[in-house]
């Protein structure tokens, strides 16, 4: 993993074979980020595992085992009782230009990822919704 940082704008490079998720949420801890933007991201991943949710707290989850174009990645950083929560997006291509998206749910980086990450001038925290049964994002 690689990372630099200048001002609010951090930006990470993950190395083949790393854990997509693992690595950035190292990183982010490392820079001591708990509230933030994921402003984008592109690379390969294989391995994925792509959510949607279906309701009453329940995802379906599509394993994605081949590697992937990262098209597109995005989402945001808060905390969630005392843990570093992540909730990304993602948009990846097949070979042969089948697109898939939603909640990135796992995946590991084949070649590389390279994330950008914009530091939340607000604290961004997750919350029991109880309209939803969801944990949502409020701010304090």
């Amino acid at each position: 993993m690689e990372e630099s940082r200048k001002g609010d704008l951090l930006m990470i490079r993950l190395r083949d074979g790393e854990d997509l998720l693992g690595g950035l949420s190292e990183a982010l801890k490392e820079e001591g980020i708990s509230s933030g933007v994921i402003i984008g991201g592109v690379g390969m991943v294989r391995g994925a595992a792509i959510s949607f949710y279906v309701g009453k707290g329940e995802y379906q989850t599509r394993p994605v085992v081949d590697a992937v174009e990262l098209c597109s990645m995005n989402g945001n950083i808060s905390m969630s009782d005392g843990e570093l929560r992540l909730h990304i997006h993602v948009t990846v291509a097949k070979r042969g230009g089948v697109v898939l998206g939603g909640h990135l749910s796992a995946g590991t980086v084949n070649m590389t990822a390279e994330i950008g990450v914009l530091v939340a001038g607000q604290k961004m925290v997750r919350k029991l919704d109880p309209d939803t049964g969801l944990k949502t994002l409020k701010f304090e």
